[in-house]
C-alpha cells in the first residue's frame, strides 16, 4: 500500500453521522460504542434516542465527547404505557406493542431534528445509521436529501442464544 492510499481516510473531510438505535439496551449500547469510535476518529456524531434512555447511558468517553452529541427526542405518551417506559427494559413483554406505538410516534420529532440539522450551516448529516425498525428514519433522510435510500445504513442486530 502506498503512502497516498494509507492516508486517504485521514485526509478526507469529517462526516456528520446520525445514529438512531432501537429502544433496547442491546441496541443502544453497541450503537453508543460505534458513535464513540466514529467521534474519536474526528467525525461528528448525533446519537438520537429518548430522554430516559440517554440519561441511562454510561458516560461518553472523553476522547469522543467533543464530537458526540446526545440528542433527546420527546417520547410520545401512549395510553397504557407507564410513565418513564422508554425501552424494552421498562416494559413487560405483553405490553411491548405499546412501546412500538410510542416508538412510531418518534417519526415527527426525528424528522424535525433532521430538518434542523440539514438547515444548520455545516451540520447536514452525511449518513443516517438506524435499526431496520426505523422505517421513518429512511423517509426523513430522503426528504432532507441526506443520501439516496441505498446509502442509508441500517443495522440488523441478531442475537441468538444457544443453551
Amino acid at each position: 500500500m502506498d503512502a497516498d492510499s494509507s492516508s486517504s481516510s485521514s485526509s478526507s473531510s469529517p462526516l456528520h453521522v446520525v445514529i438512531c438505535p432501537w429502544l433496547a439496551f442491546g441496541h443502544l449500547l453497541p450503537c453508543l460504542d460505534l458513535a464513540e469510535h466514529l467521534a474519536s476518529r474526528g467525525h461528528r456524531v448525533s446519537y438520537v434516542s429518548t430522554p430516559r434512555n440517554i440519561a441511562r447511558l454510561p458516560p461518553v468517553r472523553t476522547d469522543a465527547a467533543p464530537l458526540l452529541e446526545l440528542v433527546a427526542l420527546p417520547f410520545p405518551r401512549v395510553e397504557g404505557l407507564a410513565d418513564g417506559a422508554e425501552s424494552t427494559k421498562d416494559v413487560p413483554f405483553d405490553k411491548v406493542e405499546l412501546l412500538w406505538k410510542a416508538f412510531d410516534g418518534l417519526a415527527a420529532p426525528f424528522a424535525e431534528f433532521m430538518r434542523a440539522a440539514c438547515a444548520a450551516e455545516g451540520r447536514r448529516p452525511d449518513w443516517v445509521i438506524a435499526d431496520p425498525f426505523h422505517h421513518w428514519a429512511a423517509a426523513a433522510a430522503l426528504e432532507h436529501k441526506v443520501r439516496d435510500e441505498s446509502q442509508i445504513a441500517r443495522f440488523l442486530f441478531c442475537c441468538l442464544g444457544f443453551y
